[in-house]
């Protein structure tokens, strides 16, 4: 028994727990010990007031980058580096194995808050995960040939170390500014003297031989104690996470003095990018009509809007149909339609977030009685029968002499203005007795009907393959598009109905494939703060 207590004794002390940051003290001082005198000396300046801290920004935000990394926080970083120009960089080695283990990267922007993110490749993600491919297009749209890169030293030099990573392509083009070299090609000169004399700062160096594929993000486990419990548990998880913390401050500062000597030497210039947002195609007529539309159309909120989902077979036959509903009629006649089933806004254009249970009157009257503030439809000489609204055909069809009259009476007739009115559900209750009502006036050339009527059919036959999701209330429909192509979806058209999402996509199978990318995790409350927060 004694033996055997003696033995464990023995084990015990061979395995005391040593402090991760103490094991770092113990090593600079016997692999480098020239490089500890110096620390001490710079720490001396820094205690008797020479020397300040080094500053940092103050906002920015640190991610980690790792098999626990969320997707959604990828996607955002995608959106945002599809819109940085100029980067910094860093990377460390782990002390003992000698193999690479972070790459740190600052988005540097212009009157932003900066990003860091550091990407731990000793626990990365299965190659063949969703959240691999995703980090591998973080690093593919950082590391291009478009894009700047600051470095200390040489950035593909760096780089070429990560390549059994497969994180980014083998031949890696982008514009290297080797801080290091430009600030004196004469002499290789530490960064940490550089920041010195340039700033009056200290930049704390002592963590260069640190133990960095420790896994520094919390959020991996790595800093857990196994099978030890009670005060000796507490003091451990306490050095593991200070020792982290020390190791993220290292990593964050060297690239932000990286950054802060690239400003000094004038070298980061910003420039204006172009927008990344691509807009549907829309005739001039469609621009020009849009405001005019929301005026001449009055809905009452409390309606729910509809999208109107048109096939080109069915509109031939609610065409066909809605002629047989509508009789022949004088141009002073009134004409009252009350089917909310015919799709009268492929006549005229009207907005597809039409009520259901509107009634809209048509007023086909003589310029004489037309207010002087509306224009007139002319009707082109040129144009044929064919290419008028089809209740301008029924007009045609009842005085088909029409077409051969003078001049100056088919300029008259020509004259006929188009005024659509919305009366609230009220009032058609009984149609018979309608009462006032205050008219507003939309009147179109017979050109731009034709381009609104084409229009939205084109529209229609975008949402011919669709897929549906709620959204939370405070997401806006640029922020979706700029979520829907980080995420490499390229739809047709995009549409937003009050927290309802519409996507057209090009075809089925590109349906199953949006389906399955938009989880249900998208676009939520969740979602949104995580971006937006």
């Amino acid at each position: 028994m004694n033996f055997s207590r003696k033995s464990l004794c023995s084990t015990q002390a061979q395995h005391r727990y040593v402090p991760p940051y103490e094991r770092l003290l113990r090593r600079n001082q016997a692999w480098k010990p020239k490089k500890v005198k110096l620390e001490a000396e710079l720490q001396e300046e820094y205690r008797q007031g020479t020397l300040t801290p080094f500053q940092q920004p103050q906002n920015y935000r640190c991610y980690y980058i790792h098999e626990r990394t969320d997707i959604l926080l990828i996607d955002e970083l995608i959106d945002q580096a599809k819109i940085t120009k100029h980067y910094s960089m860093d990377t460390e080695d782990d002390a003992l194995t000698h193999k690479p283990a972070t790459l740190q990267v600052e988005y540097i922007k212009q009157n932003l808050s900066s990003i860091i993110i550091i990407i731990e490749v000793q626990y990365l993600p299965s190659s063949t995960s969703p959240l691999f491919r995703k980090i591998q297009q973080l690093c593919s749209i950082i590391f291009t040939s478009q894009n700047y890169i600051y470095s200390w030293g040489s950035a593909l030099q760096e780089l070429s170390k990560f390549q059994p990573f497969q994180l980014f392509n083998t031949n890696i083009a982008i514009i290297e500014n080797d801080i290091q070299y430009l600030y004196d090609p004469h002499e290789k000169k530490s960064l940490q003297m550089t920041i010195r004399y340039e700033f009056q700062e200290y930049l704390n160096k002592i963590a260069t031989l640190a133990e960095w594929a420790c896994g520094l993000d919390l959020m991996l486990g790595t800093y857990l104690p196994l099978d030890v419990v009670g005060r000796e548990r507490t003091y451990r998880l306490h050095e593991e996470k200070k020792y982290r913390s020390i190791l993220q401050e290292y990593a964050i500062n060297d690239v932000f003095a990286v950054t802060k000597l690239a400003y000094k030497m004038n070298l980061i210039k910003f420039t204006t990018l172009p927008s990344t947002i691509q807009y549907e195609p829309i005739s001039d007529d469609e621009d020009e009509l849009q405001i005019q539309s929301e005026l001449s159309i009055n809905i009452e909120p409390q309606y729910e809007e509809l999208i109107v989902h048109v096939t080109d077979e069915l509109e031939e036959n609610e065409l066909f149909q809605q002629q047989e509903d509508i009789e022949v009629f004088q141009p002073n006649q009134q004409i009252s339609i009350i089917n909310p089933m015919k799709n009268f806004h492929h006549i005229l254009g009207i907005d597809e977030n039409y009520p259901a249970n509107e009634h809209f009157e048509l007023h086909y009257r003589n310029a004489s009685s037309v207010p002087q503030n509306i224009l007139n439809i002319e009707r082109d000489n040129d144009m044929d029968l064919q290419s008028l609204p089809e209740i301008m055909k029924l007009h045609y069809s009842h005085e088909p002499d029409h077409l051969s009259m003078p001049q100056h009476q088919t300029q008259q007739l020509s004259s006929r203005t188009v005024t659509v009115h919305v009366i609230d559900e009220p009032q058609v209750s009984n149609l018979n007795h309608l009462g006032p009502t205050t008219e507003t006036t939309s009147t179109l050339t017979l050109k731009q009907i034709r381009n609104r009527k084409i229009n939205r059919r084109h529209r229609a036959n975008r949402y011919r393959y669709e897929v549906i999701r709620h959204v939370y209330k405070h997401f806006n429909i640029r922020q979706i598009k700029r979520i829907l192509k980080s995420m490499d979806i390229y739809y047709v058209n995009i549409n937003m109905v009050r927290h309802t999402l519409f996507i057209g996509l090009k075809n089925q199978k590109l349906v199953d494939e949006v389906e399955k990318l938009l989880h249900d995790r998208l676009f939520t409350e969740r979602h949104y703060h995580r971006l937006y927060r």
